[in-house]
């Protein structure tokens, strides 16, 4: 399965700037700019930390996937995810993606590597997708498979891009703690691919609510040095909703740039979602479904919504001692499946504990190299 809500790693870099605009008192933009249709709950992978609940799968009606579309058209969402589920199991997938370059919008779509064929690869981009996320989590089967599954489907579709010179591939990264020190190899990977860049996308819970090998302080601190200094052909960046790690990319000597309605969780901000049975929801990891019939009435009634814009007011420990708590907004989904609510008060990421970098010089694994390269 592609690391599908995780599709947030597949919007556009216009919408990851966005900063100020909107309306700020609210803490959201006036319309959402991303909406994320969750076309299909089949997928022939099982991921061992799969988040979703594969049982008994079903496709979204066309009619349905048309109708917010056009909603979505009327409302000036500029970005569209294309989801699952494994994304190339939906039958009308192309028919979406022309639909969406008709009205405006850019349809995005992540994907594991499965059913991904040169032919249908081709269709796709004539069709005119305008981002393919591959997902990946290590540069070996062996690192993959702690995590995912279809590492070879992966590189198969990786080399089937390349083949096709198309220049919008990226690759959908989960960070755990146990693949934090093969990133390197995963860049030199991607850089081998053409790949255009890769998205650091923040773990979430699995289908049992569990986060069993998050990356500790010293690697996330390490990601953001390395990030740092990559100087390559790639564009490496995180996913908004890895907030902390953005935190320490924007983290500047008189200013920190990751600030603004962009600065973390998008659920409800900058983002909503449908689920498979066309209920919108704030995310497509936040799966709390209200019946609304246009886009507008939801990004302006929906009490949920306004939860999710009023969780600075109520900010917990340890984000409240956090020195970087202003520039942070942790994800939503992660709080909502490990407390049952919405709240800034995330243990698990272990920055608060930390002031500066570990001097191991990598994510606690001295002697990995991983100084080295960094540098290169």
């Amino acid at each position: 399965m592609a690391d599908g809500k995780r599709e947030y790693g597949a919007v556009s870099e216009r919408m990851e700037e966005g900063g100020h605009c909107g309306n700020i008192y609210r803490r959201a933009y006036d319309s959402p700019r991303l909406l994320n249709l969750e076309l299909t709950t089949r997928c022939p992978l099982r991921c061992p930390q799969c988040y979703c609940e594969l049982a008994g799968g079903k496709d979204m009606p066309l009619e349905t996937a048309l109708y917010w579309l056009e909603e979505a058209a009327r409302n000036h969402v500029g970005d569209i995810n294309l989801s699952g589920g494994e994304t190339m199991l939906y039958a009308d997938l192309e028919k979406l993606i022309e639909i969406c370059s008709r009205l405006g919008m850019e349809a995005n779509i992540a994907i594991s590597g499965y059913g991904a064929s040169r032919e249908k690869l081709q269709h796709l981009i004539d069709c005119g997708v305008s981002r393919i996320c591959v997902s990946l989590n290590g540069s070996t089967e062996e690192i993959n498979s702690r995590s995912r599954d279809g590492y070879g489907l992966a590189l198969e579709a990786l080399r089937t891009l390349r083949e096709l010179h198309y220049g919008k591939t990226c690759i959908n990264w989960v960070m755990h703690a146990h693949n934090t020190d093969d990133f390197p190899n995963v860049v030199r990977l991607a850089e081998e691919y053409g790949v255009a860049g890769i998205v650091v996308m923040v773990f979430k819970p699995d289908a049992a609510h569990q986060r069993s090998s998050m990356p500790g302080p010293e690697q996330i601190r390490w990601m953001a040095e390395f990030i740092r200094a990559y100087q390559g052909p790639l564009k490496v960046r995180a996913e908004s909703c890895f907030s902390q790690l953005c935190a320490l990319l924007g983290d500047g000597y008189f200013v920190n740039l990751n600030r603004g309605i962009t600065k973390g969780c998008g659920a409800g901000r900058f983002g909503i979602s449908v689920s498979v049975d066309g209920q919108l929801t704030p995310c497509r990891h936040l799966m709390i479904e209200e019946s609304f019939k246009t886009i507008r009435e939801y990004w302006e009634s929906s009490e949920v919504l306004r939860r999710l814009r009023e969780t600075e007011d109520t900010m917990e420990e340890p984000c409240r001692s956090c020195r970087l708590h202003r520039f942070c907004r942790p994800c939503m989904a992660v709080a909502w499946e490990t407390k049952g609510r919405f709240c800034m008060g995330e243990e698990s990421c272990g920055l608060w504990k930390q002031d500066e970098m570990s001097e191991k010089g990598g994510p606690g694994q001295p002697g990995n190299g991983l100084s080295h390269d960094m540098a290169e």
